[in-house]
């Protein structure tokens, strides 16, 4: 089908949840048609970009536009630096509440410990 319509754009449609399998359906997709770029759908949701990162190097081909919602509005040109801010912001996340649960261990053991 692809020879004879000779499309101008081959987009690869990939869900951003899908983690390892997007990695592998992206390199079959690949290496069967001639892809020109990528669209990330379910941006919206707890996706962090993982899969974004790993299609884009297995594929090597830009991605181009993201799914951020369920309707045509939420379809909108890819902007990598709001990709990055959204994984560092999620890491940030992360770090500040695994801070607050340790000094809160500690202020526990030292609560319960009798001092001498």
């Amino acid at each position: 089908v692809h020879a004879a319509v000779n499309p101008i754009e081959t987009l690869f449609v990939v869900d951003a949840m899908l983690g390892q399998d997007a990695i592998n359906t992206a390199k079959a997709f690949n290496d069967a048609l001639p892809l020109t770029g990528i669209v990330l759908t379910k941006l919206d949701g707890d996706a962090r970009g993982g899969a974004a990162l790993s299609v884009r190097q297995v594929t090597g081909k830009p991605i181009k536009f993201a799914g951020v919602g369920e309707k045509l509005t939420g379809f909108e040109v890819f902007h990598p630096d709001r990709m990055a801010s959204r994984a560092s912001s999620a890491w940030a996340t992360c770090c500040r509440w695994w801070k607050r649960r340790a000094s809160r261990s500690m202020s526990m053991t030292r609560a319960r410990w009798p001092r001498s």
